[in-house]
């Protein structure tokens, strides 16, 4: 249990949107449902969410006290409180390791590292951080480097190098096309074969509101993807795709390209029939696209290693209820 005083300057404050500013590493569903059932008490007694507190009203929450301290890890030298959260254990999934790599499943939502759009708040890298701090057998000279990166909207695998050495190695590969990454996605319609390469050139632009966005344009840099139809509903198509590069949003806008926007694509898709499926099919708003595996030469034997990431549930579902 962790208490709470209520200062003059948190005063006035709805008892929802204190809990969000004071645990940014919980969800909002996870904040209404403490408060729903008690978890969270005011002067000894349950409240709703939109309870005006008052200076001097003592704010009861039944979490870990780590939930506190780990709320900024951005900004702190030791992550070791962070592996007492809900937010680390929900999400920190490793699917390999070895003195070289990690690789992880990143569900989605979750930003990959700190940047232009993402100032505070943890993020995958600092998971990562955590687990090697806190891991049993530490590697003192272990200093992780992301490989590649996925939008905070995508899940599925991503690589982690141990040291820089090891991620000079593995850009190398990517330099030379021989990192194959594939994907996994639920796109609106159907393209009209069922097979097929896009290759197109893409400019990058930043907009005030939507940040940076890539367009079509033949002044831009070539891309090439490799795209297959797994299965079609009258609604929506899974498809499997092939990067041979690897620009910045490069699937989300091949797709929109070729009038099958991925599904929940909120930058590049359609509001319209995102809306009517979710609406109709109570499926997760998130975004449908899914690394579901890389394959590369090992950094250190050059053996050849392909790892995965299994598919989500809700991609399931969702060709279940676009029928």
């Amino acid at each position: 249990m962790v208490t709470i005083p209520i200062t003059a300057n948190e005063a006035g404050s709805r008892l929802d949107r204190l809990l969000r500013k004071k645990l940014p590493l919980k969800t909002l569903s996870d904040i209404y449902k403490m408060i729903r059932t008690g978890f969270v008490r005011v002067n000894g007694k349950k409240a709703k969410e939109n309870h005006r507190l008052a200076e001097g009203d003592t704010l009861e929450v039944r979490i870990d006290k780590a939930e506190l301290s780990a709320a900024t890890p951005g900004a702190a030298a030791d992550f070791s409180d962070m592996s007492k959260t809900d937010f680390y254990r929900r999400n920190l999934k490793v699917v390999f390791e070895d003195k070289a790599i990690l690789a992880l499943d990143k569900p989605p939502h979750l930003v990959v590292h700190p940047g232009t759009n993402h100032t505070s708040g943890a993020t995958l890298i600092d998971l990562v951080q955590c687990y090697m701090q806190t891991k049993k057998n530490k590697e003192p000279d272990a200093d992780p480097v992301l490989v590649h990166r996925l939008d905070r909207d995508t899940s599925g695998i991503i690589l982690i190098a141990k040291n820089k050495g090891i991620v000079r190695r593995l850009h190398e590969h990517l330099r030379r096309q021989e990192m194959v990454k594939q994907y996994v996605a639920i796109c609106h319609g159907r393209p009209k074969q069922r097979r097929g390469v896009i290759e197109v050139n893409l400019a990058k632009t930043l907009e005030e509101n939507a940040g940076t966005k890539m367009s079509v344009d033949q002044n831009g840099v070539y891309s090439k993807t490799e795209y297959s139809v797994v299965l079609s509903t009258p609604l929506v198509s899974k498809m499997s795709l092939t990067l041979h590069t690897g620009r910045t949003h490069q699937i989300r806008v091949h797709m929109a390209h070729i009038g099958c926007p991925v599904v929940g694509d909120v930058r590049y898709g359609d509001p319209g029939r995102d809306n009517e499926l979710f609406k109709r099919s109570g499926i997760n708003r998130r975004l449908y696209l899914h690394a579901a595996q890389i394959t590369f030469a090992h950094p250190l034997d050059g053996k050849k290693l392909t790892l995965a990431a299994p598919e989500p549930e809700e991609f399931a579902k969702t060709i279940r209820a676009a029928v």
